[in-house]
């Protein structure tokens, strides 16, 4: 779950072993990504919690059992297969057109394909290659720059454990990031979901956390 300081111990349920935790408000839209990103296995989640997941498994199989891990109103998030081990998935490698958002950390080259180096906002490092002098000269402009998207045919291999991870990225465009984050929070206050109903939506917050 990460934030470990402003992740806490909650109590042992009885029957099955239950552990319980509960996060403080400022940590929690944190976890909330983390354990999303995570359980999805994107291929942006953090490396220690998809290990993490790896790890709680093994331990699961080594007893003969499994897990669940659910949120507070008992929706399972992500179950442990535990005693029966899932076959690892076969390795494949495949093309399609991609998009991927980061900052220019690299970039260097004499002919019309110019490598390019990118990480984005978690650490991950990703090989481009940008097709044509032009282009590169543009996004060199941005070279530690603010974060901008790269779009072109990227190659993909899924490895045994079934995670998708991006090898070559060929570079035809690029974007600036939208910053009109007015218009954004504009369009989300539209949506509604219905929290002007909740009286306290603080206190309403903390009581899911806790399981309450």
């Amino acid at each position: 779950m990460g934030e470990k300081d402003q992740v806490h111990f909650d109590k042992l349920s009885t029957g099955s072993a239950a552990l319980k935790a509960w996060t403080e408000d400022e940590a929690a839209p944190r976890v909330s990504k983390r354990l999303s990103l995570a359980t999805s296995q994107s291929n942006q989640a953090p490396k220690d919690a998809l290990t993490a997941l790896v790890r709680i498994n093994e331990l699961l199989i080594q007893d003969g059992t499994r897990g669940e891990l659910k949120d507070p109103s008992g929706a399972v998030i992500y179950p442990f297969p535990g005693g029966k081990k899932i076959a690892p998935a076969k390795e494949i490698t495949l093309e399609q057109e991609s998009t991927i958002t980061g900052q220019v950390i690299k970039i260097g080259g004499r002919d019309d394909t110019i490598p390019v180096l990118v990480k984005d906002s978690d650490g991950r490092e990703y090989n481009c290659t940008i097709m044509g002098a032009q282009l590169a000269k543009e996004i060199s402009s941005h070279y530690l720059g603010d974060p901008i998207e790269l779009t072109g045919k990227g190659k993909w291999k899924r490895t045994s454990s079934g995670r998708w991870e991006l090898l070559q990225l060929n570079v035809k465009s690029w974007s600036p990031l939208s910053g009109d984050w007015d218009e954004a929070y504009a369009s989300m206050e539209a949506i509604g979901l219905g929290w002007a109903d909740v009286p306290d939506v603080e206190d309403y917050l903390s009581g899911l956390r806790k399981g309450h």
